[in-house]
Formats: structure tokens, C-alpha cells, sequence
């Protein structure tokens, strides 16, 4: 197969995908200073909740609801922490997901959630 002459790029020109991989490092520095909770998920206690979660139950419990068995990779917060220690470390606050209903479902939820409560003027 063919392949595609070297592109000219004049310099202080970065590559497409070297552009994309700046443009997300700096949305996740944004993330951490507006949200500086996230970093419990590189915590060590988090790291054991989860080992413990997939321990008790590997497979995707939304999956599971409607027939299907799919394996956990994500574990779930039922209730949003938003940085409340004792929420975010509290085991019956654990849902065992398949990334899909995590990136899907759940976040859809979340979403909708914020719409109405940005809605209802409470914020």
C-alpha cells in the first residue's frame, strides 16, 4: 500500500493529534482545580473499595436488571459524594458497572438531574 508523502507544517505548527493531547491535559487540569474531589479516586483507600466492590460483584448490576451479563469495570457512586469523604468511601454506596450503562446511562441521569435543578432555579 502506498504511502502518504511527509505533510509540510511550518514551524510552531503542531500535529492534529499533539493539539488533541494538549487540549486534554488542560481539561483535566481545569477539572481538578473546579473539582478537586477527584483526586480521592487516586487515593489508596478508593483503590481497595473498588478491589472489594468487583470482589462482591463482578458482573454490571444495571446489565443484570434487564438480562444481560456484562462485566464491571466501573464502580458506580448510587449518590452523587461531590467530595463528602464518608459518601464516597461508604460500600452501600458502591454500584459494580460495565463502562456502557457507566458512560451511557448513568451520566444521562446525572445530567437530566442537573437540567432540572438548574431549571427549578434552586442553583
Amino acid at each position: 500500500m502506498p504511502i502518504a508523502p511527509a505533510r509540510h507544517r511550518p514551524a510552531g505548527v503542531k500535529a492534529p493529534a499533539e493539539r488533541r493531547r494538549e487540549q486534554r491535559k488542560a481539561h483535566d487540569r481545569k477539572r481538578g482545580r473546579e473539582q478537586p474531589w477527584r483526586a480521592l479516586y487516586k487515593d489508596p483507600r478508593w483503590q481497595q473499595a473498588r478491589e472489594v466492590q468487583f470482589a462482591k460483584q463482578p458482573l454490571c448490576e444495571r446489565c443484570l436488571r434487564v438480562g444481560r451479563i456484562t462485566a464491571a469495570c466501573v464502580v458506580n457512586h448510587r449518590t452523587a459524594h461531590r467530595g463528602d469523604e464518608v459518601l464516597f468511601f461508604d460500600p452501600s454506596n458502591h454500584e459494580s458497572t460495565c463502562k456502557r450503562c457507566h458512560d451511557r446511562t448513568i451520566q444521562r441521569e446525572e445530567r437530566a438531574a442537573m437540567r432540572s435543578v438548574l431549571a427549578s432555579g434552586l442553583v
